[in-house]
């Protein structure tokens, strides 16, 4: 049974490195009036890295430590992300900002405002321009126990933030369900299932799942947040695969039974919560996979010959605009542990690779948005080349990891793109000079830097980035998320100093 993983959106390989409708409203306030800590003026003054649109060269620059603390959920692993010059570490307890030219510009936005509110669940920061400003935005699943007479309620939290002052410039909470039972698993918490972005706009769909128990059935539905209007719409019955000017595709599941084939793609209006077209995909299971400008791309299968198990499987994509639907088959079956992770390259094209736990035969596809179709592919049957693990796509490189290195590919074609080779660590030239980097008298001091009772470190505040890179591991890896600027990957904690850090945030600076 196939495993997806779902991309949102997501240089070259040198080292371094973010139940209806109108739920309620918060329009947040700034800074530390909002639960917010930053080290930063409203405009600051910061100096600039060298910018590349997209980056085909990496250089290790910096590297941010994500602190642990207690009581944190095994499943609240460090997501990163990028939005400009700022490197975003996000995970239950929030989101922190760190400007990767200027070690005094940082800020932690917290997930929540109340003690009887508990998250379960947080997206993988996203980027996206509002206004001309890069913006942070990130979603969080919650329950919040309730106080008064309120009875506890599940809610989907959406947050923009402007990255260069680190303030809210937004936040929508919106009530998904009601909650029964005590503890995260009780009847109506929810839990993010995928979640969609446009990163012109900064709108948001967010799929999402409301627990069931025996005698009640699991609640699937989609959140569509606007920054602009500071409204949210919640569609119930589907999952959320791409939003684009408004319009939501998402997948609405098959009917109950054994060979069920009528799961569909819905196109709906995110402002009203309309369905415009539905188009059936004739499908048992239909995953939201990606997001892109102009299609919404699912992994279907069905059953051929349900008594022996034998299944079809296709790549789908659906036109936001006119419904049209494209299918792909896979030119390696499926086995049943095969994951598919596809990436938007927030231009022209979506790369969607397959891996296997049993090391069996893997494949890799491009897509041109523009019409939906395959224009390239190959496995690792064809002999001549190794299929890559993709980790992010950006205007028109895909960035991936072979066996030995980091890689490019060219996202139109599939070919290889020639890059720097990695030196095994940032050089002299590469570090920050005197001018970014601070010494012990430019670093922030204590009264700079937010008070233990104003952004605990136990919460997963980190400190400012490791310019001197004693937390770098010397290997260099394939970034997860990419700006003009550079990108950022999550590496494991190591050395002496490690013991209180669940992850590190490594910087790639752009070369070229």
């Amino acid at each position: 049974m196939l495993r997806p993983m779902v991309a949102t959106t997501a240089v070259t390989a040198a080292l371094i490195l973010v139940a209806g409708c109108g739920g309620s409203d918060k329009k947040s306030d700034s800074g530390s009036g909002n639960g917010g800590q930053s080290t930063t003026s409203a405009t600051p003054s910061t100096p600039t890295v060298p910018s590349f649109d997209p980056p085909k060269a990496l250089t290790v620059a910096a590297a941010f430590p994500s602190a642990d603390y207690q009581g944190r959920s095994s499943l609240d692993e460090a997501q990163m992300g990028i939005a400009g010059q700022v490197a975003l570490i996000g995970g239950f307890a929030g989101l922190s900002g760190h400007d990767v030219a200027n070690p005094n510009n940082q800020w932690m936005i917290p997930s929540k405002a109340a003690d009887t509110t508990t998250v379960s669940g947080a997206s993988k920061p996203m980027a996206a321009k509002i206004d001309g400003k890069d913006v942070a935005v990130v979603a969080y699943a919650e329950t919040d126990k309730g106080n008064g007479t309120q009875k506890p309620k599940g809610l989907v939290v959406v947050q923009w933030i402007d990255v260069m002052s680190g303030k809210k410039i937004g936040e929508v909470s919106t009530p998904v369900s009601t909650v029964q039972g005590e503890g995260d698993g009780a009847v109506g918490s929810p839990s993010l299932m995928n979640t969609a972005y446009d990163p012109e706009t900064g709108q948001v769909a967010v799929g999402v799942s409301a627990a069931g128990s025996v005698s009640v059935k699991s609640i699937e539905m989609t959140v569509f947040a606007d920054p602009k209007t500071q409204k949210s719409t919640v569609v119930p019955g589907i999952i959320a695969a791409a939003v684009a000017n408004g319009v939501v595709a998402g997948a609405k599941a098959a009917s109950p039974g054994e060979n069920s084939q009528d799961a569909m793609v819905l196109l709906v209006d995110g402002a009203s919560g309309k369905v415009t077209k539905q188009i059936p995909a004739k499908e048992g299971v239909l995953k939201p996979v990606a997001g892109a400008a102009k299609h919404a791309y699912f992994y279907g299968s069905r059953y051929t010959n349900y008594g022996q198990g034998t299944t079809a499987e296709a790549i789908i994509s659906v036109d936001l605009s006119t419904g049209a639907m494209v299918q792909t088959v896979p030119a390696v079956p499926f086995e049943s542990d095969t994951t598919i992770a596809c990436y938007a390259d927030q231009a022209t094209s979506v790369v969607c690779a397959t891996t296997t736990i049993s090391q069996g035969p893997q494949e890799i596809m491009g897509f041109d948005d523009a019409t939906g179709k395959k224009v390239w592919g190959f496995t690792s049957k064809s002999g001549s080349r190794v299929v890559p693990t993709v980790t992010a796509a950006y205007h028109g490189v895909v960035y991936a990891k072979a066996e030995a290195q980091p890689v490019l590919l060219d996202a139109k074609s599939g070919q290889d793109l020639p890059s720097a080779a990695p030196s095994g660590g940032p050089s002299s030239s590469d570090t920050p000079s005197s001018g970014v980097t601070p010494s012990s008298g430019d670093s922030p001091s204590t009264g700079d830097t937010p008070s233990e009772s104003d952004s605990p470190s136990d919460n997963g505040t980190p400190g400012n980035g490791d310019l001197g890179l004693t937390l770098y591991n010397g290997k260099q890896e394939s970034p997860v998320a990419v700006s003009p600027f550079g990108g950022v990957y999550r590496q494991l904690p190591t050395g002496n100093d490690s013991s209180d850090l669940e992850s590190v945030c490594i910087f790639v600076k752009a070369t070229a």
